[in-house]
């Protein structure tokens, strides 16, 4: 395995590590893994999570860059104007054209977590390049169930009705449950627009794997509420989603995270690429 720091983008404002196989381990036949920054996050990841996954890909015999988006680790700023989401997509085009140009590969796989879900999403709808994308808890809508399991179990509790009380007398505030409201994330979008960008990518012939956590219960919280969330959509075997109720948002605990990472390092040497 080989690790080296590059430079990328236009003006060379983009930092970040290349993982490379072993000459003998390497399988051509894979896309290349970009690992996007975790919200605020540098190119280590939370808990060293893209520096473990970039080196469990070597091992696997698939490169990776996990890079920094300009402002944010050790990438400095674009000069070019635009939007914050403008911004974050000409990074990460400018970070495929690099290794594009670099390794001439023409195929990608993102991989995000949080808010590097959300851009890897944008991203995938809008270029073609990217022909796989990993999801950690990523777009999330409620549903009849999901409000079950929610309140079911504080039923007999004091304090969620006090609070809900609360909002009720309180401010009135827009209803943001079409939306998916993420806390400190924005809105995911309507959920109608997102289910057909997602079907736009299967139809595209993309593969896509989701994970959703406990540490986002408040919107995701059993197995099975994606298809219940996006119950138009045909995966046609495509979209595989995983369930960790008992990991947290940015996975603390090592055996959570091995769990992860196992898992996405086998769906990416299992994917029919070549088919793509």
């Amino acid at each position: 395995m080989k690790e080296r720091a590059c430079q990328a983008g236009p003006e060379l404002n983009l930092f970040g590590i290349l993982t490379e196989p072993d000459p003998a381990d390497l399988r051509r036949d894979l896309p290349f893994v970009l690992i996007l920054n975790a919200g605020l996050l540098h190119h280590v990841g939370p808990h060293r999570m893209s520096v473990d996954l970039a080196r469990r890909l070597a091992k696997g015999g698939v490169r990776s860059l996990r890079f920094d988006l300009g402002g944010r680790g050790e990438s400095d700023v674009s000069s070019v104007a635009g939007s914050d989401e403008d911004r974050v997509l000409l990074d990460v085009s400018a970070a495929m054209d690099y290794v594009e140009q670099r390794f001439e590969v023409r195929h990608f796989i993102l991989f995000g977590l949080c808010a590097g879900a959300d851009n890897a999403h944008a991203t995938a709808v809008r270029d073609s390049r990217v022909i796989g994308a990993i999801f950690l808890d990523g777009h999330g809508y409620r549903t009849a169930a999901s409000y079950v399991w929610h309140y079911l179990p504080r039923l007999w509790r004091v304090r969620p009705w006090l609070n809900f009380l609360r909002r009720k007398l309180g401010p009135s505030r827009k209803d943001l449950s079409e939306f998916g409201f993420h806390g400190q994330r924005k809105p995911f979008g309507p959920r109608s627009e997102v289910e057909r960008e997602i079907q736009g990518l299967v139809d595209r012939g993309a593969h896509l794997l989701y994970f959703y956590t406990g540490g986002v219960a408040y919107y995701y919280n059993y197995a099975g509420q994606f298809h219940a969330m996006f119950r138009g959509l045909v995966p046609r075997g495509q979209v595989q989603v995983e369930y960790f109720p008992n990991a947290d948002h940015t996975y603390i605990f090592a055996e959570d995270r091995e769990r992860l990472l196992a898992r996405v390092v086998d769906w990416t040497r299992s994917r029919a690429w070549n088919a793509v």
